[in-house]
């Protein structure tokens, strides 16, 4: 799946922050803000498929991607209403292609850099979120053009590795494209003891990097996450339920292809646990399962550590993804056969606001072929992608 409007990255980030805010009661009231920046580039051994087959646009196969991202944050508090507003702007690197999760992911992130569509990842950014909260004993109600994926999807125990530009695999969520409804109702409630339940209402999709926030929602196609967590120093326990209505808009003034076609409906729960053995080891584990008709893939399974000495760690995980249909793009990958996905992510903390990182993932099917998207275009049942990225992140 893997969505993501922002990254992965970002979003870890902000749902960092809103973590330590409920733990204090949030920050002194006055302004603050943050620059992030990342850059990263990746090549595999095999082409992939790095978008939706379309009548409309040429499809893109590419083995390399390359992103460049830059996320400026401003916030000012005064007593329990906080205002916020966010640019991110986000450029490829060479040619091929970038997703804003991670520039070899496939997905409705994933964007042409041919013709004008290279200049509409270019200039599309705009202006990322514009939103009010208001926080009151332990309640947290926001509304605005807010990129959601903040708000939902993190896990406390990781979020460090996420605001150093690493999540806890690539494929964590990809059994499904998660909601990221950008004119949006965000409210959580902090029960106290751990406990907390967030609900999450808005455009079905949204456009994040455009103003036009609203044009699913117009046409009563919404989105809806409900998730339960249970977080201290030690554990993390999450339930997530999401619900995506059919819609037909996309990031970046996209639409669905066809003319007046919608893509269809799609709910999806995960269930994330990770626990914190000691200062140095960690692990986690994920189950997901999504159903409707325009799922690819519908069963995910992710188990993985965190292994921590010094100025350097490392993640590993493996994860396995379960092929929903037959109609696979380009006719690769068949129902039921199962995607692996091994990933090693070795990190170095050039200062304690900059991180270099060096990924590698193997792709390996039970079936004949990879589907098209994970390098199985020209048949391959095994595919390696190799990358670097460098992330720096400055609060003043």
């Amino acid at each position: 799946m893997k969505a993501k409007s922002l990254s992965l990255l970002i979003s870890g980030l902000f749902c960092c922050v809103a973590q330590a805010q409920d733990a204090v009661k949030g920050p002194p009231d006055g302004w603050s803000a943050f620059l992030l920046n990342n850059v990263t580039v990746q090549r595999s051994t095999e082409d992939a498929l790095r978008n939706r087959p379309s009548p409309f646009r040429p499809d893109l196969v590419t083995h390399t991607g390359g992103r460049l991202l830059d996320f400026f944050a401003l916030q000012f508090k005064r007593g329990d209403w906080t205002y916020l507003g966010s640019y991110s702007d986000n450029r490829t690197l060479g040619g091929g292609a970038y997703s804003l999760t991670n520039p070899m992911a496939f997905g409705v992130n994933t964007v042409e850099t041919t013709g004008n569509s290279r200049e509409a990842v270019d200039t599309k950014s705009g202006v990322q979120e514009l939103a009010a909260s208001y926080r009151k004993n332990g309640t947290m109600v926001m509304l605005g053009k807010i990129d959601t994926a903040n708000w939902y999807l993190a896990d406390p125990l990781f979020a460090g590795d996420l605001r150093t530009g690493n999540d806890y695999g690539n494929a964590a969520t990809r059994v499904v494209a998660p909601p990221f409804p950008s004119l949006a109702l965000v409210v959580k409630q902090d029960f106290g003891s751990g406990f907390s339940l967030t609900g999450i209402a808005g455009d079905a999709f949204g456009d994040r990097e455009t103003l036009n926030a609203g044009r699913n929602l117009g046409r009563g196609d919404l989105a809806y996450v409900l998730e339960l967590n249970y977080a201290d120093t030690q554990r993390h326990y999450q339930l997530t339920l999401n619900h995506v209505d059919a819609f037909r808009y996309y990031d970046k003034d996209a639409v669905w292809p066809g003319p007046g076609e919608k893509g269809p409906k799609a709910d999806a729960v995960m269930a994330t646990a990770s626990y914190r053995f000691d200062t140095k080891w960690a692990g986690f584990g994920r189950v997901g399962y999504s159903w409707g008709d325009g799922q690819i893939e519908d069963v995910n399974y992710l188990a993985g550590v965190r292994y921590e000495s010094g100025k350097f760690y490392v993640l590993a995980s493996q994860s396995a993804i379960r092929v929903a249909t037959d109609n696979t793009p380009y006719r690769r990958g068949t129902r039921g056969d199962t995607t692996f996905v091994s990933e090693v992510t070795l990190n170095y903390k050039l200062h304690p606001q900059v991180t270099a990182g060096v990924t590698y993932d193997l792709y390996n099917s039970s079936g004949n072929s990879l589907l098209a998207k994970d390098g199985g275009w020209n048949g391959a049942k095994r595919n390696q992608v190799i990358g670097v990225r460098v992330t720096s992140f400055l609060p003043f």
